[in-house]
This record gives structure tokens, sequence and C-alpha cells, in this order.
């Protein structure tokens, strides 16, 4: 039992500072994380108190350890109380007073844990120290008692006034994280101990309690949008079931097999083996399957009706040289949202350029009766200054959307609109807005149907802009092979000078092998803060490559906002791309995330040749990479991504194989390692002067010799 106690606590101290870090590195900026930070702060130095405790019984600072271990929980207690009264962040906070208030008894109670006996006293009996509670301590359990009344009737409260369905449920599932952790520590302190004489659990319940709360409640505030909690609980109970139904089984059978047969003989380890080798063999082979189609049941049921819309989708883009196409493009995707996905209501406006307003075109259902949208319109500014879906619950916890809060509740109050989805053309103009109300269920929107509605308006877009220059080049009777074409389409999308945000200096340059050259990258401005860096080559595919080109140009510009981590956006192209009619062609890509406030980097490789980075503090050469194939093979493939810190004066860069694959007049090829020399020598130069630098060596090097593909660099400094 001591060792399942020290484990306890060791994972408790280790939950508890990958919390602190986390809310630290990635969310700092936000007031709930910052108090969730402190949280778990206190929690890793309690739990290292109990360590300190079972590690060293005999110690003379038990006492000492045993006051800071109460008075962390007390502080903890408080902290859990006042982040629950400011958690959500939107709708119906506490008010100051009554936050300082409900502070003062527990922050009070600190000192007198350490300086007065009444709370905690030691004694020593047999020449060891030891400690018994004052005769004043039901005064420390009812302070306890209060701040755990005030969390649970705070959140009992929020639940039901909250406006904001995410916020509700959110509420929700983290009270049942909450009850859970109440339950292991009434269990572990009173029924255990009290009713069933089992006093070495005592040790148990605040570490394994504080791990719960940690683990469930960081994950409700990871993200702004709904969480899925129910898919996460699901797979809990799932491998829980598994073990239970798989695990237990197979430690009887061992325990028969070590303790023998009812004759007394032992079976052999030969036999045993051969046993455990069926059971899990049918076990994985027929009860596995079974079991988790039953618990994903309706994730499966979802995932099925997403891939048919996006198969219906894809057949209609084939049929695009029919007349009335894009009519029948949006009767037909948006009459299959209803009993797709339990849609109640939709209706489409288009933008009409005599009304200068969008008119309704097509819809179904009651609810959303609106006549027109006018171009000067808070939802129409709202949609083309944050150009993707918005989604009402976005109004609460976005941000950026704070000047439109308050004039768009109440239209979509009054229309009971859920879901506001854009439609952009390839110029960047809103031609297009789709309002859909609340599902047939009346439950909210949850996060995986919003996903795919947003991937519907990405795959609209991309549709769009792949028309529009097929049919650029059908109506210029233009053979496919020719240059010119190609090379004037790509230069609308290779960038003349790349976007760059405070904290970050970037450049690049370009080499143009011939007009059928597949590379393709770019810089988009996320947030103020935060800087998207992408490159990929589309292996000289072509007319080909121009298209694919521009698929990737436009899901890289569109709402670069939802792209808050690189393997979502490769994700997106990945579907994007292993979807569209050129699916028979794919592109290596690299796409990392730069976040100046904290100073970190966030990188996801799709095959594509890794980033090199120099860090300036330890003046070395690193590969940043991560395992992935190239966009476009695998639609259902899943990208990783990994996150580092980085010093001001460290330098990345990013390449396509063409620097590596060109030739000098001697044959022999350029290298990585003459672009390294250079940025060591020269690590104080800005951007734009390694650039100059690295372009003025390659040509000399490269001067009489052989350019087997188009060239590309991009260089970054973080300061």
């Amino acid at each position: 039992m001591l060792y399942l106690k020290i484990v306890l606590c060791a994972f408790g101290v280790f939950t508890a500072l990958y919390v602190l870090f986390y809310n630290v590195i990635r969310r700092f900026g936000f007031a709930v994380n910052r108090l969730f930070a402190a949280i778990a702060l206190a929690t890793a130095f309690m739990n290292l108190a109990i360590l300190y405790q079972l590690l060293y019984p005999q110690s003379p600072n038990l006492l000492t350890a045993a006051r800071v271990y109460f008075a962390l929980v007390s502080i903890i207690n408080q902290l859990f109380f006042h982040y629950t009264q400011i958690f959500p962040r939107w709708e119906k906070r506490s008010p100051g007073w009554f936050i300082f208030l409900s502070a003062l008894p527990g922050t009070a109670l600190v000192p007198f844990i350490f300086l007065w006996d009444g709370i905690m006293a030691g004694v020593v009996p047999d020449g060891i120290v030891r400690y018994e509670f004052g005769a004043y301590f039901h005064v420390y359990l009812a302070v306890f008692a209060f701040n755990i009344l005030g969390t649970f009737f705070t959140n009992q409260y929020k639940t039901r006034a909250l406006e904001n369905d995410s916020f509700r449920i959110q509420l929700f599932y983290r009270s049942i994280g909450d009850h859970i952790a109440a339950l292991v520590i009434v269990l572990s302190f009173a029924v255990m101990p009290y009713f069933l004489n089992m006093q070495e659990f005592h040790a148990v319940g605040i570490p394994l309690a504080s791990i719960m709360l940690l683990i469930i409640n960081n994950y409700a505030i990871s993200d702004d949008r709904l969480i899925d909690f129910k898919r996460f609980y699901s797979r809990a109970a799932y491998w829980a079931v598994v073990f239970l139904g798989l695990a237990l089984p197979a430690m009887l059978v061992l325990n028969y097999g070590a303790g023998g047969a009812p004759g007394g003989q032992k079976v052999p380890m030969a036999g045993l083996t051969i046993v455990l080798f069926v059971y899990f063999f049918i076990a994985y082979r027929y009860a596995a399957p079974r079991l988790a189609a039953l618990f994903n049941r309706r994730y499966l049921g979802f995932e099925r009706n997403v891939t048919e819309f996006f198969q219906g989708i894809t057949m209609l883009s084939d049929l695009k040289d029919q007349s009335g196409f894009w009519d029948n493009f949006f009767n037909s995707t948006i009459d299959a949202l209803g009993p797709r996905f339990g849609i109640g209501t939709a209706s489409l406006y288009m933008y009409r350029e005599n009304d200068r307003a969008y008119r309704f075109n097509y819809g179904f259902g009651e609810g959303i009766d609106i006549r027109s949208i006018d171009e000067s319109h808070d939802l129409a500014n709202c949609l083309k200054q944050f150009p993707g879906l918005l989604e009402r619950s976005m109004l609460f916890t976005d941000f950026n959307l704070g000047e439109y809060r308050d004039r768009l509740l109440p239209f979509y109050g009054e229309h009971r609109i859920r879901v506001a989805l854009p439609f952009f053309n390839h110029e960047r103009n809103l031609i297009a807005i789709l309002l859909l109300g609340e599902l047939a269920s009346g439950r909210p929107y949850p996060a995986d149907l919003v996903s795919a509605l947003d991937l519907y308006r990405i795959h609209f877009e991309v549709t769009l802009a792949n028309s529009i220059y097929l049919d650029q080049i059908k109506a210029e009777q233009i053979s496919e092979h020719d240059r010119m074409l190609v090379g004037n389409v790509k230069k609308k999308i290779i960038p003349r000078k790349m976007k760059q945000i405070d904290g970050i200096r970037i450049s690049s340059f370009y080499l143009n092998n011939s007009e059928f050259g597949g590379d393709y990258f770019d810089s988009e401005v996320i947030r103020p803060d935060r800087l998207g860096i992408f490159i990929a080559d589309t292996a000289d595919a072509g007319v080909d490559s121009v298209v694919l080109g521009l698929e990737l140009f436009t899901v890289l510009h569109t709402q670069p906002s939802t792209y808050e981590s690189p393997e979502r956006l490769l994700n997106i192209m990945n579907w994007v791309i292993a979807s569209s009619r050129f699916s028979d062609h794919y592109t290596p890509a690299f796409y990392a995330i730069y976040t100046s406030t904290s100073r970190t980097l966030s990188y996801s490789n799709a095959a594509m040749r890794p980033l090199i980075f120099y860090d300036a503090a330890r003046e070395s050469f690193a590969d940043l990479d991560t395992k992935g194939i190239p966009v476009g093979i695998d639609k259902n493939f899943t990208y990783e991504s990994r996150t580092i810190s980085v010093m001001p004066g460290s330098i990345g860069i990013l390449h396509s194989d063409g620097l590596e694959s060109a030739l000098g007049a001697s044959g022999t090829p350029y290298t990585i390692g003459r672009v390294k020399d250079i940025i060591r020598l020269n690590q104080g130069d800005t951007p734009a002067m390694l650039v100059r630098k690295i372009y003025d060596d390659f040509r000399d090097f490269t001067k009489g010799g052989l350019l087997t593909t188009d060239v590309s660099l991009i260089v970054f400094r973080c300061d």
C-alpha cells in the first residue's frame, strides 16, 4: 500500500507540473488559465508534502510538513472556489465584492494553521514528533465545507442561468469530475476508515482527487470551443471495459496456472501460454471490434454521414460544366444537411449587386424568416472581418468578436440562428451567407458537426477557385502545356513579400526552373501574436500543380484563426486534396506557427524537408521534424505536431528539395551545409540579408550547372 501511495503522489506532482506549464506556456494571457496555473502549482507542492510524510515518517519536520499540507489544501480549496466564480469568462460572473468576501475565510485561515495550535498541534510521544488536530479543527473543516458547497451551488446556478449552451455543457461535465473527486475523498477519509476499518487509504484520496480535478478541469478550459466530452468519457469507459473484460480473465488464468489445478498439480507454462494466446486472439479478432463498434456507434454513424455528404459534393463538382451548376450545388448540398446532420432549418442568401444586399435564395424548414441582409449589416461586416464559420457560442468565447457580441446576440436569438456560414469567392468577396437554425433534437451543435460544416465551406471555396481558373484555361483555348499561362497563374499565388508580425522577421527567395514547377510557400497572420509559415512541393505536375497550389492557397488563407495548431491545418488540407478531383496527386508540405507572446514554435511535417533550426543560445543546429505522409494520399491520416521554446536570435530555415538537387559546374550537388555555414558566420544579420547571401552563394555555385526543379527558401529570425 505504501508503494501505491508514493506512486499516486508522484503522479500527482507530474500531473500538476504538466497542467502548470501547459497553462503558462500556451494560454497564460487568460485570467482563468493564470488562476488554474496557480492551482496546479499549489497542488504540486501539496503532493510533495504528502510524499515527504510517506518517505520520512520519523522526521522531526513531520509537523511542519503536515501544516504545509493542510495549508495548501485550504489554499487549493479557496482558489478552486474563486476559479468557479470567474469561469466562464463572458457570462454571469460573480460580482467583485462577493469574490473578495468569499476569499477572506480561506485566506485568513492559512496563518493560523502555522501559528496556532488550536488548528493543529504537535505531540512528542516516545521522543518522535507527531501531530494531532487541535480543539478548533472544526473551524478548518467549516471553511473547507463552505468553499465546497459554494463551488457546488455556483456550478449549479451557472448551469441553469448561462445563455451559452457550450458553457452549460462544459460546466455540466466539469461538475461530474468534481463530484467524482469529492466521492473519492469521502470514500478514503470517511467510509473506508470508519465503516470498513481501512485506515491505509487516508493518503490515497487527496492525490487521486487532485489528479482527477486537474485533468478534467484543464481539459475543460483548454479550448475556447465546445469540447466533445461525450467522446472522451466514451473512450474512457471503453478502455475500462476492455481492461475488466480482457485483463481480469487473463489474470485469473495466470493465477490458476501458478496455483495449480484442483488436484494440486501446476499447469505447465507452455500450455498456459497457448491458452492465453488463443484467448487474446479470439478476443482481439472477434470481441474487440464488436465492443469498439458498440461504444463508437454514434461517432461511426456521424462519420459515415460526413463521408457520404462530401462524396455527394465531389460528384456535383464533376458536373460543373452543366448549366445551373451553382444553383444545383447549393440546393443539393443544403437539402442534404437536414437528413444527414439533423439540422432543422437552413436559409441561403446570395449577394445581389443591384440591391447591395444578400437576398434569400433557397432553404428549408421554419424558423428563420429574413427577407434580406444588407451588405452593411453587422453580420456581414463580422463575417468579412473574421472570414469563417460563426457559431453562436463563438460570440461568447472568442475575444476577437467582442465588438459584435452585443449586436449579434439579439439577431441570433430573434431568428433562432445557431450558425452563420459564409462563402467567399477567389477574390475574397463575400458572395453568400448560409444561416442554420437549431438541431431537430434541440441540442447544441457538437464540435464534430461544427468542424464538418467548416469543411463544407472550405470545399466550396476550393471548388469555386478551381472552377474559375480551369474555366480561364478552357475559355482562352490554351493547351494544358502552355507554359505562359501556368506561369501567370503561379505568379498570383507565390507571395512577393512574406507577411510578418512583431517578434519575428521573415524573408524568402524563389527560383522558377520551369513554368511547371510545383513549389508553393506563404505566410499568414493568424492572430496579432501568431504567424503561420507554410511550404509545399507539388512535384511538377503541370497544370494540375497549379490547381493543387490553388487548393493549398485557398485552405491556407481561409479563416487562418481556426488553425490553432499546425496539425489541424495539415489534416484539413489533406482531406481537401484527397477528396478533390485531383486526388491522384499529392504534395509534401510543412507548416509551422510561431507565437510571439510565449516564444514558442509549433510545427508539423507532411514528408517535406525538416525545418533547420539554429538555436542561438546553444549555437547549434537541429532538424525539427514529425512523422507524416504527403498531403493528399490518405484523407483519414492524422498528422502530429510538436512545440519548442525559442530563444531570441534563433533562426529557422525551410527549403524545397530543389535547393539540394541543384548541380554545380563540376556536377556536384549544392548542400545544406553551405547554408548552415552562412547562418553560423552571419547569425546577427536580418533574414533579408541572410537570404541575399544564400542566394548569391547558390547562384555562384550553380553557374554553369543545372537546376533540376524549382528552388524555394524561407529564412525567419525570432527577436
